[in-house]
């Protein structure tokens, strides 16, 4: 990867001057957060700078928008690089911004698409359905076929700003690794490499056309997952058009004539066979990515932040939580340390006992009488402790388990994802499933 100079000698300064002004405003309003709500916190949590730092962050990500807001998301993601109070924090953050003129968006998708915008739609809403920091979705009637659908197009200027912010964010990493060492230990700098990389892929919507497209056809045989059908003669690199999905959402649920049960059980179905069969998984999964039709359909969205498993990655993952599931702590303190892409653990034995009696504390409770989301949570914490970093597929993988297991204890509260996720790991191990303790 070329150095943070070399990209910064592709920048205007002038750009370059503007946005450092920019962070250093919020960073002086990042900071009189932290230090009040630090004041404010000391005796009512157990780590009260942590938490303002998180609130801190919060704050100095919103204020600067796409980029920082994407990045934010994903790090509240990776519990093996965080402490728990500070992703907490993280994981509020939202990109609901204002939405950008009408005339930019046709002009975006005229030059996208080479025609006028009358000519590809008969019908287009001016006013957005949905605004966030790196596009916008309007309503639209496909003059060629009559179909209602959503655009979804980019926001002006966002590839330049993603790429001027990629080069300050990687400068800033790299330079506070050089006065705080600790940091190395996470990797600080090659994990901002990897979110603002992230961030990137997103801005590419024939990328996302091609997840749809592959997920689809993954979920082919399954008449409750289904996703957006493309229309790719009115797509291209910054805007994609779709079919439109009204669907229910979540919180419409006990008034809809969906069946809650059927959902949750879906949704657990459905991760699991990305995760443990697919090896390609929606990394992006909330509720407002989801819609549910009767009696008991899924229809995933926004399919632009995927996580990719190779058979290896897959394999492990499957042996990670099956050990897990059967109580095996050495073997889980083993896969995590030989697997890890950084470790410095000072005692290894004392690292396998911490381990073993966390898997095993869960095992003797029953992994139907548990939360396995919150099981990992602790056991990252472990990671943490002693210098293990996991890797980054692992964290993809707990973050798509825990939307399943949270689907699950929301909708249908006496649904196990440890009991819908077995048969899957046995599959994808070819062994057989254990049957759980009574």
């Amino acid at each position: 990867m070329p150095l943070p100079a070399a990209a910064f000698a592709l920048v205007p300064w002038s750009a370059l001057l503007r946005r450092g002004l920019q962070i250093a405003r919020a960073a002086l309003v990042a900071t009189m957060v932290l230090v009040r709500d630090g004041l404010r916190l000391r005796g009512t949590e157990p780590q009260p700078w942590v938490s303002a730092g998180g609130r801190a962050l919060v704050q100095f990500c919103s204020r600067l928008g796409a980029t920082f807001i994407k990045v934010g998301q994903i790090a509240s993601t990776r519990a093996d690089l965080l402490p728990p109070a500070l992703i907490a924090e993280l994981s509020h953050l939202q990109d609901r911004v204002p939405p950008f003129a009408f005339a930019d968006v046709r002009a975006a998708i005229e030059r996208e698409l080479a025609r006028p915008l009358a000519e590809i739609f008969r019908d287009f809403e001016p006013e957005p359905v949905a605004a966030a920091s790196v596009s916008q979705v309007h309503r639209a009637v496909l003059v060629a076929t009559g179909d209602v659908v959503a655009v979804k197009v980019r926001r002006p200027d966002i590839e330049q700003l993603v790429a001027l912010d990629r080069s300050i964010l990687v400068f800033f990493a790299r330079t506070l690794e050089k006065f705080v060492p600790t940091l190395r230990l996470v990797s600080l700098a090659d994990a901002m490499v990897h979110f603002c990389d992230a961030v990137a892929l997103q801005l590419r919507f024939d990328l996302e056309a091609d997840n749809n497209d592959r997920f689809t056809a993954n979920f082919a045989d399954d008449s409750d997952i289904h996703f957006p059908r493309i229309h790719r003669a009115a797509s291209s690199v910054g805007v994609l058009t779709m079919e439109f999905i009204d669907g229910v959402h979540e919180s419409e649920l006990e008034r809809s004539g969906v069946d809650p049960y059927g959902i949750a059980a879906a949704g657990m179905r459905c991760v699991c066979r990305m995760i443990f069969l697919h090896g390609f998984v929606h990394a992006d999964l909330h509720p407002g990515n989801m819609r549910f039709f009767p009696p008991g359909r899924i229809v995933l969205l926004d399919l632009g932040l995927v996580g990719s498993l190779t058979s290896a990655d897959r394999l492990s993952a499957a042996e990670l939580l099956f050990a897990f599931a059967v109580g095996d702590g050495a073997t889980v303190a083993r896969l995590f340390h030989d697997n890890a892409p950084y470790r410095a653990t000072q005692d290894y034995a004392a690292y396998e006992a911490e381990m073993v009696e966390l898997v095993g504390a869960v095992h003797r409770l029953g992994m139907g009488n548990i939360q396995v989301t919150v099981e990992i949570g602790r056991l990252f914490d472990v990671l943490r402790r002693h210098h293990i970093r996991a890797r980054s597929h692992m964290t993809m993988v707990n973050l798509a388990l825990m939307t399943a297991e949270g689907l699950g204890k929301r909708l249908a509260p006496d649904l196990s994802l440890a009991d819908e996720a077995l048969p899957y790991l046995a599959e994808a191990l070819h062994v057989a499933a254990p049957v759980p303790p009574v």
